[in-house]
């Protein structure tokens, strides 16, 4: 309804030269009773002069009001004085009334001008209310409606309200004239930057993103490696601001690929283990004088600086950079969902956890097993593979899958990894199958360090692949979990495929968590308090049998415990948190070793890929960069333990030829060349507008390996006894003086380095 104002076209306006004075002479009631006006408009002028006449009553009028107003409070006392006396009156007589003078209802009807005449009435038609019989059909009084759902809030005697304490004012700190300084400058900056990321192309302007690092950010203190992590983070998805660098429109941002390079220590690059600073400027280092901008020319040119961080530990000991790099705290909505998630199916395998733990198909493919067709029709296995069966009979109601463990060892021959010995054990530790496979081809290495296959034992091995698939198809049907340790390996060796397994690897977590898998040796030393896998005189390389046994009593000491049993901490891989962002990023590790068994496993959010040599690693990364966002790969040209351990074979010999120090300043400028090359023709293969970010791992610090070795072999040795220092032999005791020097390297080795090239 639209509002038409009346205005009177003859209305005199107020004439604000005449003022109005106010004396204290005159009477109070007459000042009190002066009420402003609320509105002044003119419609409302005849309503306002009224109530103007009404508020200038006399004297009179006033004790007028006063008189009637003493009237109504002694009348309203009365009336309460009545009603205590009606609610003494005895209600005996009305009881016994007949149900036929309720039905005349005398009350409602008349209407008498005696006010407690009808109160009285009231009362006795309450009272037959509340004593009449359920059957009569007789309406009750109307009630208060409360709300269905809303429980009334009955507050007890001790309840006390809560005192919500106000926060005090604070002032805004007040900026020194330096700090001002700098934000201006700073302000400035970022305005120059965005003006620069504006280009004209053929007349049209384009937005491209810019990357910039803030040296004042990193003048307080070294960064710790797990805002490296953050900066992954910061540039693929919406996070908050890092101190130390910003992205001009980073959501044009299209690649990252983060190379982690153990061996590339900050020492090589400008800075002392003794004197760190948090940065170095790579262009104004001397070629002659630091062997990493030497050797490293493509990253030294592309990277500005160097930027130095600090791997988290305490007490002589520091964690896995990786874990610092890969690993985020998970948000409480996602421990929720997952907890309600494991609630619904523990509730449904309530009376058969062992299918519990069992791998669903997604976790087949994640893990990277061969996929049966059983479980996906669209697949076809490769020639040479075969499938177990189903069962001949089926299961009882109520009856529970058969469990047997299993566990191959393999030999290496032209074609690879082949199968040299399969082992199945029972649940109650009987050995269904235990024999040695001969290969087709010719062994090249017997891998007895890890296999413990010797060419004494192979000489009698008569049995082919093709009759070992034979055995094990015989045992295990659809009706059999198979357990084991890295179970895709022994499947991908016997070339079988099964629907269900369970894997140990994956019901444990790794001390340092994703995206680390725990070894079969950690694991029974840890939680079955064995020693498994030792290397002595007697006992060379491992034993299939004996890791068969380990894995299922494994798995029995899990189902005997909750789920969460043996799972450390609730943390997720920030390629979770990619695959959750809107648009989702697509992200997978890639890792270069010769070991077949994977130290890293898949997340939720990002694959897992094996290679055994670096250049396989580029490749895979030029492939794989395609249709991912995001690729954390590992390199190991530049560690020069893990060379030199493999040279050596894993046996603590020294060498012959003490090596000068200009060869081993020769070799390590060799593999910072090699490393240099590698990332110089992965930045030739990204996109523009993608990350290059470089990490060089923990610091090589010879003093700590040899007194962190110390430590562990005296705490294996001494550790869990109470042993006096006279009792223990002098070479391996454990002093103060230890512990602090322990503590001391460990900060220097706890020091890593870092670089940053961006593709325009």
């Amino acid at each position: 309804m639209k509002f038409t104002p009346i205005v009177d076209k003859h209305v005199v306006l107020h004439d604000v030269t005449k003022k109005m004075h106010v004396s204290f002479d005159e009477p109070m009631d007459i000042i009190e009773t002066k009420e402003k006006k609320k509105r002044s408009h003119p419609a409302h002028d005849d309503q306002d002069n009224s109530k103007v006449k009404k508020s200038k009553s006399s004297k009179k009028e006033k004790e007028d009001k006063k008189d009637k107003k003493n009237k109504k409070d002694k009348k309203e006392k009365k009336e309460k004085k009545d009603k205590k006396e009606e609610k003494s009156v005895d209600t005996k007589p009305i009881v016994t009334e007949t149900p036929i003078v309720v039905e005349k209802k005398p009350v409602v009807v008349e209407k008498k001008p005696v006010v407690v005449e009808k109160k009285v009435a009231v009362l006795e038609k309450k009272s037959l209310v509340e004593k009449k019989p359920a059957t009569t059909s007789e309406k009750k009084p109307a009630a208060v409606a409360i709300s269905v759902g809303e429980p009334v809030k009955v507050r007890g005697p001790k309840f006390t309200p809560k005192k919500v304490k106000a926060k005090p004012y604070q002032a805004p700190k007040k900026l020194t004239e330096e700090e001002v300084k700098a934000k201006v400058a700073a302000i400035r900056k970022k305005k120059l930057l965005r003006k620069q990321s504006k280009v004209k192309v053929n007349g049209e302007v384009i937005v491209k993103p810019i990357f910039n690092i803030k040296t004042e950010g990193l003048s307080d203190k070294v960064i710790p490696t797990k805002q490296l992590g953050e900066f992954v983070l910061y540039a693929l998805s919406e996070t908050t601001n890092l101190p130390w660098c910003n992205i001009i429109n980073k959501a044009k941002i299209e690649k990252l690929v983060f190379v982690y390079a153990q061996g590339l220590n900050a020492n090589y690059f400008g800075t002392s283990l003794e004197s760190v600073k948090p940065y170095v400027n790579l262009e104004e280092l001397k070629s002659e004088e630091w062997v990493g901008k030497a050797s490293m020319p493509f990253l030294a040119k592309h990277s500005k600086y160097m930027i130095v961080n600090e791997i988290s530990g305490r007490n002589g000991r520091f964690n896995a950079p990786v874990a610092d790099i890969l690993q985020c705290n998970m948000s409480n909505s996602k421990k929720e969902r997952l907890a309600k998630e494991q609630q619904e199916r523990t509730q449904l395998f309530k009376n058969k956890m062992r299918e519990y733990y069992i791998l669903s198909l997604e976790d087949l493919k994640k893990a990277d097993y061969p996929i049966p067709p059983f479980l996906d029709n669209s697949v076809v296995l490769p020639e040479g593979w075969k499938e177990t069966h189903a069962p001949l009979k089926e299961r009882k109601e109520g009856e529970q899958m058969r469990i047997i463990g299993i566990d191959c060892e393999m030999v290496l021959t032209v074609s690879g990894s082949t199968l040299a010995r399969v082992t199945l054990i029972d649940e109650d530790g009987t050995k269904l199958l235990d024999e040695m496979v001969k290969p087709d081809e010719p062994i090249i290495d017997y891998l007895t360090k890890y296999s413990g296959i010797t060419p004494e034992a192979m000489s009698n091995a008569q049995c082919s692949l093709r009759r070992a698939q034979k055995h094990v198809r015989k045992i295990v049907d659809h009706n059999t979990i198979l357990v084991g340790h890295g179970l895709e390996n022994d499947l991908k060796a016997l070339r079988l495929a099964h629907p269900y397994c369970v894997d140990t690897s994956l019901l444990y977590d790794h001390h340092r968590g994703p995206p680390y898998k725990p070894s079969l040796r950690f694991l029974a030393r840890n939680y079955l308090k064995r020693h498994i896998q030792d290397r002595n005189e007697a006992h060379i390389g491992h034993d299939s049998a004996e890791d068969a046994v380990a894995t299922l009593d494994l798995f029995k000491l899990k189902l005997a415990n909750k789920p969460n049993f043996g799972k450390f901490k609730r943390t997720e891989l920030i390629m979770d948190r990619l695959l959750a962002n809107r648009p989702p990023r697509e992200s997978a590790i890639i890792e270069s070793s010769k070991n077949t068994y994977r130290s890293f496993g898949s997340s939720h959010g990002g694959d897992y890929f094996r290679v055994d040599t670096d250049e396989e690693l580029v490749e895979m990364t030029m492939e794989k960069i395609k249709e991912k966002d995001f690729l954390f790969t590992r390199y190991q040209t530049a560690d020069e333990e893990r060379l030199r351990a493999l040279e050596n074979d894993g046996e603590e010999s020294a060498p012959s030829i003490v090596p000068s120090a200009a060869a081993q300043d020769s070799e390590r400028a060799i593999r910072l060349q090699t490393m240099d090359s590698y990332i110089k023709t992965v930045y030739n293969g990204l996109p523009e507008n993608s990350f290059i970010v470089v990490s060089g791992g923990v610091n090589n610090v010879p003093e700590y390996k040899k007194l962190y070795d110390k430590h562990q072999r005296y705490q294996e040795k001494y550790g869990s006894k109470k042993l006096g220092s006279v009792e223990i032999p002098k070479n391996e005791q454990w002093t103060e003086q230890n512990q602090k020097d322990l503590c001391k390297y460990a900060a220097e080795a706890r020091m890593s380095s870092s670089f940053f090239i961006f593709k325009q």
